[in-house]
């Protein structure tokens, strides 16, 4: 009975670029809800598509004369859904690269029934092969949100039909950062976004070189300053571009003052190392993944500060470019 009632009042939007190796698993995890479920491709050069319809998912190939952006998949894939289930109450929002907890339809349905004003509910979401690469290993760190009401969530999420149709789903202006300005949106409305302490699915970043998630982060420092068009992350790329700025700052100290003494301001590298370390909140972690995390999110501000540039860039150019680390 359950079973036939997540049929009823759920559908599934899955997008994907490229992710034929991760497809089949993607759809497996997701096999025994018989719901409605609609594959979104970005152009994808490889057999996605073939595969999607091979497991007997609706397939939207999104025309390539318009930009790409996950924003816009997730939408095309909506509006699909609700040509297959007009009736349909919520909607889950998954990545090809990702795997489909067996109960997370369950517990986010069963939340959302219960409590009215939550418009999003999400759970915990682990990177697959954790362990594979430190580079996994912050993806697994990144995507930890303690339980509670939180200001957004990232693209893997349950949410109410009513509200996201009412929102008009994602800005597909946005190529990154398109998540928390729908959240915010959203919350201005009165409504609520709930972390669960639920196991939501895993992840497959497959991850394992120093330039992959330099881009990545270059993408996060992108969406950044598409906040700018929101209200949202003034904060986080105000930092990033004073730590990235700072040697800068500090060789030009340096040659205008002809004294080394500006060098010591090296030393705040440490300091806000140490500082992070000492306030990380990303689950239960061991020491040295603590220091991992502290370090990398200083290095990171390097990579963010190119994503900021391109920002710019982008906008003197007319171009609207997705960021790809894979």
């Amino acid at each position: 009975m359950m079973s036939k009632n997540i049929t009823e009042k759920i559908g599934i939007v899955i997008i994907g670029r490229n992710e034929a190796k991760r497809l089949p698993l993607c759809f497996q995890s997701m096999d025994m809800w018989g719901c409605e479920k609609v594959y979104v491709d970005s152009d994808s050069s490889d057999d996605s598509v073939a595969i999607a319809k091979e497991h007997g998912i609706e397939v939207v190939e999104l025309d390539k004369r318009l930009p790409f952006s996950a924003a816009r998949a997730r939408n095309e894939g909506f509006k699909h859904l609700l040509e297959l289930n007009a009736e349909l109450e919520f909607v889950h929002f998954i990545d090809g690269d990702c795997e489909l907890d067996k109960n997370w339809l369950l517990d986010a349905i069963d939340v959302l029934d219960k409590q009215e004003t939550v418009a999003v509910v999400f759970g915990r979401l682990r990177e697959k092969h954790r362990n594979t690469s430190v580079y996994m290993k912050l993806c697994d760190m990144g995507w930890y949100k303690p339980a509670g009401f939180v200001d957004a969530c990232g693209g893997i999420a349950t949410y109410r039909r009513t509200v996201f149709e009412s929102m008009g789903g994602f800005n597909a202006l946005l190529i990154a950062g398109e998540e928390p300005e729908l959240c915010l949106r959203i919350r201005n409305t009165g409504w609520k976004v709930l972390s669960l302490d639920a196991e939501m699915g895993t992840h497959d970043s497959a991850m394992t070189q120093f330039t992959q998630w330099w881009t990545r982060c270059v993408k996060v420092g992108f969406g950044y300053m598409n906040g700018l068009d929101w209200g949202g992350w003034s904060k986080q790329y105000k930092s990033a571009l004073f730590w990235a700025g700072l040697p800068f700052f500090i060789v030009l100290l340096v040659l205008t003052t002809n004294s080394s003494a500006g060098l010591l301001l090296f030393l705040l590298y440490p300091v806000q190392i140490y500082r992070i370390f000492k306030k990380a909140s990303t689950g239960k972690l061991s020491r040295k993944d603590r220091f991992i995390y502290a370090f990398f999110c200083m290095l990171s501000k390097f990579p963010e500060s190119q994503g900021i540039l391109t920002y710019f860039l982008n906008k003197i150019s007319s171009k609207n470019k997705v960021i790809q680390y894979k």
